[in-house]
């Protein structure tokens, strides 16, 4: 078995047993306590040589790698190097890390299948430690014998309890959690100060890193306050399962819940991160189906669908979706621009995709569109047509690089505060699907949705959808007779 080394932000920082916390403290007072003293300064600055210690020596072997002759001969030697710096270095690494696993149609699958391990094969912390929480935590309800770890993950870990015949799942966060991802955050955040100045100086995109990690960390900062996460767990099952013919969301049982504990029943079946190839078309439908009306219906999604967080249950009838800590909202407005733009996107109505886009604040109302439709339609048609062939997204990804990079040095936008999470939600849901089906393309599932949605609006609303198309109209007459007058001028 492979050697793991123990990890500071696992074993860190407060004991279990201290008293339990009645509520999680905003992120900016915990940041600040950390740079506010100097004791907290001295930890800040040991850990930048922890973070710097452990994956400078990665970055140079793949380096090296990368640049022989023949090409890289340690691939997967280096990938399980990267996967255990980042499981040493704690939650902010192991999501980052979960984050590209998801995303086999650009790493290779040996690349991939290493990084899955970060999605619920994370080292586990004592088992005497989380029984001290739970005590400390939960008091006499605390159940009298854990048992054995059955998940270790980069927040916490569960176990398998019975109580009075029912079984449960008993997740416990891990100690110094806070404290820790504080301090994880306040590195991110002035490394994303540094990319600040170089974005601002060979780029005009409006777009700020250090806004960028902000939102990330919030979210993932939500996490850690378990009574947040259960009541989205119930407030998702209330709203999709009875909508949804073959989605899961296990109850939540508040007896044995509490900020850093979170107790929901038992549910067997296959992990999608053992058996990738377990999972089906029809609960890759059931998928769609459930981040669509997350997205177009309930306005509130999950936003941390790693294939540890997936469970294919009942001989394979249901798809269980675990793990609510990590939402984001989306505001009604946007949920309708949302939906125009799939469906414009998929009929390569492109003037209308960029009326959408402006309704969701990517781009000014005054974007000078003559310039903008060019690059982005190029854009637009290679997502749409690569399809479902995994190995032509692979070929679409690498050429929309320098198109991308084109765009955000010409011309300005901006991204909505929830995007960041709402795209990694997306993104790794499409990865989790075409681990397992190749046919699987996601324009094409989540179009239908999009279109019921925008059919099924009220009045008001398909009034509004037709006076922006009406606009578009407009706009696209008034920029053809504005070319015209170019080309005669000339």
């Amino acid at each position: 078995p492979e050697r793991r080394e123990p990890s500071s932000w696992s074993a860190a920082a407060p004991s279990a047993s201290s008293s339990s916390l009645s509520q999680l403290p905003p992120l900016a007072e915990a940041c600040e306590e950390i740079r506010g003293s100097c004791r907290g300064r001295l930890a800040l600055a040991a850990r930048k040589l922890e973070v710097a210690a452990r994956l400078v020596p990665v970055l140079i072997c793949c380096t090296i790698d990368l640049n022989r002759r023949k090409g890289p001969r340690h691939v997967r030697a280096n990938t399980r190097r990267l996967r255990l710096a980042l499981e040493a270095l704690g939650p902010a690494f192991v999501k980052l890390g979960q984050c590209a696993a998801s995303r086999e149609d650009i790493l290779s699958d040996e690349v991939a299948a290493e990084l899955r391990q970060l999605c619920d094969q994370v080292a586990p912390y004592p088992c005497e430690i989380a029984r001290a929480l739970v005590k400390a935590e939960l008091g006499d309800r605390a159940p009298a014998d854990l048992g054995v770890v059955v998940a270790a993950a980069s927040l916490g870990q569960v176990y398998r309890v019975t109580l009075d015949g029912r079984r449960y799942a008993v997740k416990v966060q891990r100690p110094g959690l806070a404290r820790a991802l504080a301090k994880d955050v306040v590195i991110l955040k002035g490394l994303a100060r540094w990319t600040r100045l170089l974005v601002r100086w060979f780029c005009k995109t409006a777009v700020d890193p250090v806004d960028v990690v902000d939102a990330w960390a919030l979210t993932l900062w939500d996490e850690l306050d378990y009574k947040k996460e259960g009541k989205s767990s119930e407030h998702m099952r209330a709203a999709l399962c009875r909508s949804i013919p073959g989605l899961l969301i296990p109850p939540v049982n508040w007896d044995l819940s509490s900020l850093r504990v979170l107790t929901t029943e038992w549910i067997d079946g296959s992990k999608v991160t053992e058996d990738p190839k377990c999972v089906r078309a029809e609960h890759i439908m059931v998928g769609v189906q459930a981040f669509a009306a997350m997205i177009l219906e309930v306005g509130v999604v999950h936003a941390d669908p790693h294939a540890g967080n997936m469970i294919i249950a009942e001989q394979g009838r249901r798809v269980c979706l675990l793990d609510f800590g990590m939402v984001v909202t989306v505001p009604p407005s946007h949920r309708r621009a949302w939906a125009r733009c799939i469906v414009h996107l998929v009929r390569m109505e492109h003037d209308a995709v960029l009326d959408a886009l402006i309704d969701l604040g990517f781009f000014p109302p005054d974007c000078p569109r003559a310039e903008i439709l060019p690059v982005m339609s190029k854009i637009w048609v290679q997502l749409v047509e690569c399809g479902s062939d995994i190995k032509k997204r692979k070929v679409a990804v690498q050429m929309l690089y320098t198109e991308i990079l084109t765009f955000i040095r010409r011309f300005k936008f901006g991204l909505p505060d929830y995007y960041v999470a709402l795209a990694r939600a997306l993104v790794t849901l499409e990865g989790i699907a075409l681990a397992a089906d190749c046919d699987f393309d996601i324009f094409k599932a989540i179009f239908p949705v999009a279109l019921r949605f925008v059919a099924s609006n009220s009045m008001s609303d398909t009034a509004a959808i037709g006076t922006a198309l009406v606009a578009s109209s407009a706009r696209r007459l008034l920029g053809r007779l504005a070319c015209r007058r170019v080309a005669a001028a000339a």
